[in-house]
């Protein structure tokens, strides 16, 4: 079997992010590769990533450090805003509820945690354990095309593992976005 049978591809999904996230420090959680967040609000974001390869790789503006999300080195209620776009898909499904407490801890009362990422169907028994999902972004800087891929195993998400995680931690859902391959929730901190 090649590797492009192995691969369950979500062709192109169209995104639009606009600068409309308060605060003048924000937390983007996994900032590294595309850096979509810190390209957008520039030296307001501090961008963490586990792996430096993957902040060099970002745009200059935001301030960028290593770090791993489910055990943040910040003061509390240190953050206006937090992000996510499209990493929790790449930390380990045991971690995510750390991720979700840590992201609580660390934002003031009344800001927003904001969370973009992809539907991933759970492993079947057909021999596609790659999920590939492919983007258009459309951000106030310009267009970006990327892909994001995972293995499928132990990898299930939607919508509602999120929103049940994002109130475990004590977030309300201020508002859902669901576009049936990927969704957004803007988790808000009372």
């Amino acid at each position: 079997m090649s590797g492009k049978d192995r691969i369950d591809t979500v062709k192109k999904q169209k995104l639009a992010l606009e600068n409309n996230i308060q605060g003048e420090k924000i937390l983007d959680i996994g900032g590294g590769g595309e850096g979509v967040i810190g390209g957008i609000y520039g030296r307001k974001v501090i961008a963490v990533d586990k792996r430096q390869d993957e902040l060099d790789a970002a745009a200059e503006g935001p301030i960028k450090m290593v770090m791993d999300a489910s055990n943040l080195t910040f003061k509390d209620k240190n953050f206006d805003a937090a992000t996510s776009f499209f990493t929790m898909m790449f930390i380990d499904k045991d971690d995510h509820k750390k991720v979700f407490d840590e992201v609580y801890r660390v934002l003031k009362n009344g800001s927003n945690f904001v969370l973009w990422d992809a539907v991933i169907p759970k492993e079947d028994d057909s021999k596609k354990d790659i999920f590939l999902i492919e983007l258009e972004i459309a951000t106030p800087n310009g267009l970006i095309e990327t892909s994001y891929a995972v293995m499928k195993k132990n990898n299930e998400q939607d919508i509602k593992y999120f929103k049940k995680l994002g109130k475990k931690a004590g977030f309300k859902i201020e508002s859902e976005e669901d576009y049936d391959k990927t969704f957004k929730i803007v988790f808000k901190k009372s």
